[in-house]
């Protein structure tokens, strides 16, 4: 399957979004991403609601203008007794379960994984509620040998994808090879510049980021099977960047935002 190009002249809104740490307590700081003139449309952050037992922190009356996309972060977290926000049209299902690192994920075969996956399968009751495939490190094979064990009921409507890279050309590469083995309308759940392979250096300066981030959401804005996308990057407490460099936050340990956040804010590219 080729890579489907838009015209780039053309404009297409509304994709961004943001991924914010439960861990935090509070969803109150999400509602700085998401203040008048922001292009940013919704977020996430790896659970089932953002108001809620998960966030006790977070102020009763706190309102947030965007699209929650809630996820169960793993297969036993399907019956966990959480309840998802309301409102909701997409749901996600399990972070990188082929991924060896409890701090961010639950290593779960492909078979030990789809019973639960049909159990969260039922809780689709109208036309526009749809699922969003589990989100794997980088295991295409994992995926496939999902695809070929969960039934057609069960199928997700859309394939997240995880992508952390240091170049433009290697990003696009990666995302091609989703698009083309899979051929579902892709949401990208996380990405920075940042590569988890020793031998490649992250970045060395700020600039480096802020080229990084306006090449990748132009040519995400540009390209019609992105469905939506999420800079990793929106926390305050350091822990929660899990080894992505300083250089790709959006915001500080302080709770403001970062140039690199404006600039997302703004449009990425703008």
């Amino acid at each position: 399957m080729m890579s489907d190009r838009c015209n780039g002249d053309q404009d297409f809104p509304g994709k961004a979004g943001i991924s914010w740490p439960a861990q935090e307590k509070t969803s109150n700081p999400v509602a700085k991403f998401f203040e008048l003139g922001s292009k940013l449309t919704w977020h996430w952050n790896w659970n089932k609601h953002w108001k809620g037992p998960v966030l006790p922190e977070t102020s009763p009356d706190l309102v947030i203008n965007a699209e929650f996309l809630p996820m169960v972060w793993s297969p036993e977290l399907v019956n966990d007794g959480n309840f998802l926000q309301p409102g909701w049209e997409l749901l996600m299902g399990f972070n990188e379960p082929d991924h060896v690192d409890p701090a961010v994920a639950r290593k779960t075969s492909p078979k030990d994984a789809v019973p639960s996956w049909v159990d969260m399968s039922k809780w689709i009751t109208r036309p526009d509620q749809k699922l969003v495939s589990p989100a794997v490190a980088g295991s295409v094979e994992w995926l496939k040998e999902f695809f070929s064990l969960i039934p057609q009921e069960a199928k997700p409507s859309y394939l997240a994808v995880h992508v952390y890279t240091t170049t433009f050309e290697s990003f696009v590469n990666i995302i091609e090879n989703y698009w083309n083995v899979f051929g579902l309308p892709i949401i990208l759940t996380e990405f920075a510049m940042q590569s988890f392979d020793p031998n490649v250096p992250g970045p060395q300066n700020q600039q480096q980021v802020h080229d990084f981030m306006g090449q990748t959401t132009k040519w995400l804005d540009e390209t019609s099977y992105i469905y939506k996308y999420s800079w990793f990057g929106a926390c305050r407490n350091s822990y929660h960047l899990h080894g992505v460099h300083e250089y790709n936050r959006l915001m500080d340990e302080n709770g403001n935002i970062t140039a690199l956040g404006h600039q997302y804010i703004s449009g990425g590219h703008a």
